[in-house]
């Protein structure tokens, strides 16, 4: 069965493309640019957990080469973390390696194809951005995905393949396999997305680890007005069920939110609502090495509200500061309860969180990106520890060719 699934989707891989990784490459330049991020948490536990102190700097160099010829071109990005600060003594923040050290890892390396002008194939090792598998940078480097991977643009949409064998974490120097129980596996995947002329946006997206598990992600959203107001209402649900013995037991969990955004101006109101349905947790992670992270409302700083039977409702509100453009300001409460967990049921938790983010607009430091974040979590003993979590990252990019 895994064998036919492979077989559609390299099919499908002959006339897709991937999608952009690293950067535009319309003209016939080889790009070559150095980002700099800077990285720092503090993050304080009750329970008799070590308090964690961690930060680093990061120095990415990305290369990105045009399509010579209109048909291949070679993309690369390494990135090398110096260690800063480290004295989080047995929990690991993920800042640097498990030990407390800097690291250098390549964590992009493609070659990219065109076969014709609304499809590309890339393949090697890459940043990928997908609801079911993907590469969110929320450290000091991203981790990534070793695959094939490609796009077809289809006007108002596009449908994407991908099947990868392999994957990094975000502090990590090695590419691993997929793996589980002692066995390894890889991870196909196909999806597409589409925005209809009333406004309504469709992203579907079907993933399978053969013997291990299979995901299913379905989103719609719509953007409307209310007098003076814009409304954008949005539905997300997944569904996670064990596809073998890999998996070690029978499991089967769906997440279903629903999420309303009211703006106007420089003011935006959330409102957003979680619930798990099945009977376990939901389990977004293929396994191995893989550090991919909920596309949903309520995945936070800390929590991501996925514990079986649990609701969460979470309400937030952003504000850019008309005074002081590039400063946005953003508040956020999350609040959960009915957690099933072993024994006992109707646990609960919450998260706080406070962002300020500027980006300054002009000078010799133009685009400079200041971002302080803070968040507080507790909640039932069993559930989740108190956490007291402050991260302060600089980022900075400039062309060097």
């Amino acid at each position: 069965m895994f064998n036919k699934k492979i077989n559609i989707i390299f099919t499908m891989l002959c006339c897709f493309s991937v999608g952009t990784v690293i950067a535009d490459d319309t003209d016939n330049k080889t790009k070559i640019d150095l980002g700099l991020r800077t990285f720092y948490m503090n993050r304080d536990f009750n329970a008799g957990i070590p308090d964690t102190i961690a930060a680093g700097q990061a120095f990415r160099l990305n290369i990105t080469s045009p399509y010579w010829g209109e048909m291949i071109g070679f993309d690369a990005s390494a990135v090398h973390v110096v260690e800063l600060v480290d004295d989080k003594v047995i929990n690991s923040s993920d800042v640097l390696t498990p030990d407390g050290s800097g690291y250098t890892t390549l964590e992009q390396v493609f070659v990219k194809l065109k076969p014709t002008a609304n499809s590309d194939i890339r393949l090697g090792r890459m940043i990928v951005i997908t609801p079911l598998l993907n590469d969110l940078t929320s450290r000091l480097s991203a981790p990534s995905t070793q695959a094939i991977y490609g796009t077809l643009n289809l006007g108002n949409g596009e449908l994407y393949a991908l099947y990868s064998d392999k994957a990094s974490n975000n502090n990590s120097e090695k590419f691993t396999s997929y793996s589980a129980n002692g066995k390894d596996y890889a991870v196909a995947s196909i999806g597409g997305t589409y925005q209809f002329d009333s406004g309504i946006g469709t992203h579907l997206q079907y993933a399978v680890a053969d013997d291990y598990l299979k995901q299913t992600y379905i989103n719609l959203s719509y953007p409307t007005e209310l007098g003076s107001y814009k409304l954008l209402l949005d539905l997300t649900h997944m569904r996670g069920e064990d596809d073998g013995e890999l998996y070690g037991s029978d499991y089967n969990s769906n997440l279903t939110g629903l999420t309303g955004r009211l703006s106007k101006g420089n003011l935006a109101y959330t409102l957003a609502y979680q619930k798990i349905g099945g009977d376990n947790d939901y389990n977004q992670k293929w396994g191995g090495q893989d550090n991919t992270q909920f596309f949903t409302w309520a995945a936070v700083q800390l929590l991501d509200f996925n514990a079986k039977d649990e609701q969460s409702l979470q309400a937030r509100i952003d504000y850019d500061v008309p005074g002081i453009p590039g400063l946005h300001l953003m508040a956020r409460h999350t609040e959960s309860w009915d957690i099933d967990y072993s024994g006992g049921n109707n646990g609960k938790r919450y998260e706080t969180n406070l962002d300020a983010q500027y980006t300054l607009q002009d000078g010799a430091a133009k685009g400079l990106d200041l971002h302080l974040r803070l968040a507080h979590a507790d909640g039932d003993d069993a559930v989740v520890p108190r956490i007291s979590d402050i991260r302060f990252i600089v980022n900075y990019s400039t062309n060097l060719l």
